[in-house]
């Protein structure tokens, strides 16, 4: 079987988001180190109940507050809300950062800037970020798999910075945590095994924040971010294992 061939066996169902192989499903890589515990999500999530059962409560008095069930019900459920608008908010401005990128690969028109004054200022630190380190874009939105390990995903950016080739990751939360750089380390072990980009300097995040800020980190612990991926792939499988051999009474 010829390589080509071999690459030809990987699809990606953009509907469903399902990468896979000779039509069995890979397991994607944020799917993966969704085994990594974040407390830091834990207590934003009960924040966020707290907050909207204070936004939706009766106040009777100095020292008496009276709380609907209807609030309680909803209450459970803000975070969630919470995180599906900043997850569309987050979608628009990496769209149109994707949709830059491809501007300056292709060498075209720079797309219009958002009309939403906070998403433009995201974009423009973006840009920014780009110009002052002379950044040459490699890709974009590349899908990549690896049949040893079984996975499958899609790398926001591979850049050449001074002559050196990256992995970039674009985020959009609050922060940026230890396994971003695991995730990117995931498609480099994909890319090496595809045959593509051999000799990865290390791996970047760009933090284009909601609140109009950015921030951006490097880290070029290339084996190590591979060994803690590998780590969590480990506890990922055993744990699917477990639950498929577990009888639910």
């Amino acid at each position: 079987m010829t390589k080509e061939t071999k690459q030809n066996r990987y699809e990606f169902d953009k509907a469903k988001h399902r990468h896979t192989l000779d039509g069995v499903s890979l397991t994607g890589c944020t799917t993966v180190l969704s085994v990594i515990a974040k407390p830091a999500l834990i207590q934003w999530a009960a924040n966020q109940a707290i907050e909207y059962v204070v936004a939706n409560a009766t106040t009777r008095g100095v020292d008496t507050t009276i709380v609907r069930n209807e609030v309680l019900d909803k209450a459970k459920t803000a975070h969630r809300i919470k995180k599906e608008k900043a997850g569309d908010w987050g979608t628009e401005v990496h769209a149109w950062i994707e949709n830059f990128i491809m501007s300056r690969i292709l060498q075209t028109d720079t797309p219009k800037p958002l009309t939403d004054e906070l998403k433009a200022q995201a974009c423009n630190h973006f840009v920014k970020w780009a110009d002052d380190n002379k950044v040459v874009f490699k890709e974009s939105e590349k899908n990549v798999y690896s049949e040893k390990m079984w996975i499958g995903g899609i790398v926001d950016i591979v850049c050449e910075i001074d002559g050196k080739v990256w992995i970039a990751d674009i985020k959009t939360g609050s922060g940026i945590y230890p396994e971003h750089f695991w995730q990117m380390a995931a498609y480099d072990m994909c890319l090496e095994e595809m045959g593509l980009y051999p000799s990865m300097t290390g791996h970047i995040v760009l933090n284009c924040k909601k609140d109009g800020t950015f921030d951006e980190k490097r880290s070029v612990s290339n084996e190590e971010n591979k060994k803690a991926f590998l780590a969590a792939l480990t506890i990922y499988r055993v744990q699917e294992k477990i639950k498929n051999q577990v009888i639910q009474k």
